[in-house]
């Protein structure tokens, strides 16, 4: 198991993030106007205290250092059995961010999150066709993917 201590015994880490971007997590949590916000703000608090490896995305993964690197994907969908239907899992894209691919930057974490805020699934009932709801599907085959 990892010990506090710099990480001295974890292996190099590849870990997956899944954000809940259903409508649920757009009701007000804490202080927070948005579940979804409080989510992502934990998040990027947490991810400054790994030992991230520094390799932006596309770099090949370091052998046992010790570091992490890190993937988010955000699931949401209105329909419980649809595993073809992309629409239910988001990864960044775009300047700056990983591409939706494993990344040990800091940066890159940084804007994937920031990606995932302004790209929210679940957005306000008002402006959803169909109220995107937690089904997981979709967003574990995304994150399976990310392996292969």
């Amino acid at each position: 198991h990892c010990t506090f201590q710099r990480y001295g015994t974890c292996p190099t880490l590849d870990v997956v993030v899944l954000l809940d971007g259903g409508v649920s997590m757009a009701r007000k949590f804490g202080r927070h106007p948005q579940g979804f916000y409080a989510l992502v703000e934990v998040v990027k608090d947490w991810a400054q205290t790994l030992p991230l490896s520094g390799n932006v995305a596309g770099a090949a993964a370091p052998a046992n250092s010790q570091t992490v690197r890190l993937a988010f994907v955000q699931f949401a969908g209105s329909e419980s059995w649809a595993p073809s239907n992309s629409r239910q899992a988001l990864s960044s894209t775009g300047p700056g961010t990983s591409e939706g691919r494993f990344t040990g930057s800091l940066s890159e974490v940084e804007a994937d999150l920031t990606f995932q805020e302004a790209n929210f699934m679940g957005g306000s009932l008002l402006t959803q066709p169909t109220p995107q709801t937690t089904y997981l599907l979709a967003g574990l085959q995304k994150a399976v993917s990310l392996f292969r």
